[in-house]
């Protein structure tokens, strides 16, 4: 089961890591700051979701490792490994995906999310952002069509 989530503002390391984040760097200091404000550390065990669709956030995998699932007809299935600095979530901030997608922890993962709503005023005002975000959730899409033979 998940940890409760602990705010990332103040934790040094966690603040670092993000803010050297490729997603990130593009922002500048007050928008990098505003959105360290307003995430959350949060540590799940294996074989837990961390994020599925319909749900809320934009995941940056810090320790641990996750799988990203791509709906089928058949159910779920196993597109690509995140271990750490990868982003999950981008359909959300995009506007959506030709596929589901979820998110579960195949070792205990500790990641910090970021809500929505805030990634996509980010994406708007900062062009990079959405760029960055466009390009992962391509090869997201590309990935799961090879593995999936769509």
């Amino acid at each position: 089961m998940a940890t409760g989530p602990r705010e990332v503002w103040g934790d040094l390391a966690t603040t670092a890591f993000v803010e050297s984040s490729p997603l990130f760097r593009s922002l500048d200091d007050s928008a990098r700051r505003d959105l360290l404000l307003v995430a959350q550390l949060v540590t799940f065990a294996p074989g837990e979701l961390v994020s599925g669709e319909g749900g809320e956030g934009v995941f940056l995998v810090v320790e641990g490792t996750a799988v990203a699932c791509a709906g089928t007809p058949a159910g779920p299935a196993d597109v690509s490994t995140l271990e750490r600095g990868a982003f999950f979530g981008a359909p959300r901030v995009l506007g959506g995906s030709s596929r589901a997608w979820s998110l579960v922890a195949r070792t205990e993962l500790t990641a910090v999310g970021f809500p929505t709503p805030i990634v996509a005023v980010l994406a708007e005002r900062f062009p990079k952002v959405r760029a960055l975000l466009a390009a992962l959730l391509a090869a997201r899409e590309r990935e799961a069509a090879a593995r999936l033979g769509a």
